[in-house]
């Protein structure tokens, strides 16, 4: 199949498995948002690149990794204040606005018969307000895998290695759309192929994916190439 070939992927293409923020839903400026205002209460100035750079990771490890970058010590309780207070501020500013194409996209793949999987660093309460208030993603998705789902986050492997373990497909006939250099590297380290697309980050962040593209409805072309 040209599809397979194009993307180096062995055998048939069975389940494909899907980041959230920036893949399914346009959650990120929200994140980014909670994130700012939280990190400016510890005196942190942060950048929107900063976050994106960080979108996927354990919460914790955000906290760490740019509070040494900015050259900021914070002690364990001000980190976990930083945290508490960007979950209670994205709570309240949250709402679901989809990627453009995504819910024509995962119902296209579902009437041609692939497994989905929903694979996000996002809270399990946020995941599930979004599967139930948008009514073209009900049920939609096989397999879904949070924050409270597994130990490690992106960029770990964990995630998409549970993932791929709930669809009960191997590897080789797997394929993950991801948007952000901590997904991409865990999908790669679990060993599958990974198709970035360009919603947060521009391209030269998204390098160690397979292919990458600039919108669903691209990704979108390739398969209706195979039908």
């Amino acid at each position: 199949m040209a599809l397979m070939d194009a993307l180096k992927i062995p055998g048939d293409l069975r389940a494909v498995i899907l980041d959230m923020d920036g893949v399914v839903i346009d959650g990120m400026p929200y994140h980014q948002r909670a994130w700012k205002e939280a990190f400016a209460t510890a005196g942190i100035e942060v950048t929107d690149t900063d976050i994106y750079l960080k979108e996927g990771m354990d919460q914790m490890e955000t906290v760490v990794q740019i509070s040494r970058e900015k050259g900021v010590s914070l002690s364990n309780q001000d980190m976990n204040k930083v945290i508490a207070l960007k979950n209670r501020i994205l709570n309240s500013i949250f709402k679901i606005r989809l990627i453009p194409g995504s819910t024509k996209f995962v119902s296209r793949l579902k009437r041609l018969g692939f497994r989905l999987a929903l694979v996000t660093g996002t809270e399990k309460n946020v995941v599930e307000r979004v599967l139930r208030e948008e009514a073209a993603l009900k049920g939609i998705f096989n397999v879904v895998v949070t924050a409270e789902t597994v130990k490690r986050k992106k960029p770990d492997p964990e995630p998409y290695l549970k993932a791929v373990e709930l669809l009960e497909i191997e590897k080789g006939h797997c394929l993950v759309i991801e948007n952000s250099p901590a997904g991409i590297a865990s999908a790669k380290r679990a060993g599958l192929t990974c198709l970035a697309l360009t919603t947060s980050l521009p391209e030269n962040y998204l390098r160690e994916a397979d292919c990458i593209f600039h919108s669903l409805e691209e990704v979108l072309k390739l398969f209706n190439q195979e039908v």
